[in-house]
């Protein structure tokens, strides 16, 4: 069973974009199955890692495309992005001394993604 679900109102109607979306919403999911087979903190370490490299990657694109078209909030869009990106290391740091579990990790990524995803990354869409 999957952690997140993906839905079809998370796309924004780039295609590129939407795979990526889909593609992080994947690795949440693929740290949850690791989770739930007990898995080594160096092996949550080691897939958290690749899954702010790809949201790192995915966040040039997107606020390339955001270039592109316009879109009128690319600068506030952009500093959300940083803050997403400080507030993960922020968590690993509460996670890595004790202070969160792994469940409280899967629960701060699934809002981390799909909150962006929904309050910032579908007002895109109407631009597109």
């Amino acid at each position: 069973m999957s952690f997140v679900l993906w839905k079809p109102c998370y796309c924004i109607g780039d295609h590129k974009i939407d795979n990526q979306h889909r593609r992080l919403v994947s690795l949440l999911n693929f740290l949850y199955d690791r989770i739930q087979e007990a898995c080594s903190k160096k092996l949550i370490d080691i897939i958290l890692m690749e899954l702010v490299r790809y949201a790192e990657e995915h966040f040039r694109d997107e606020e390339a495309l955001m270039e592109r078209i316009r879109f009128p909030e690319l600068s506030h869009h952009r500093r959300a992005h940083e803050k997403l990106l400080y507030e993960v290391f922020k968590f690993k740091e509460k996670f890595d001394s004790g202070l969160a579990s792994k469940m409280d990790l899967l629960h701060f990524l699934h809002d981390w993604l799909i909150t962006h995803i929904i309050d910032e990354d579908l007002k895109i869409k109407k631009y597109l």
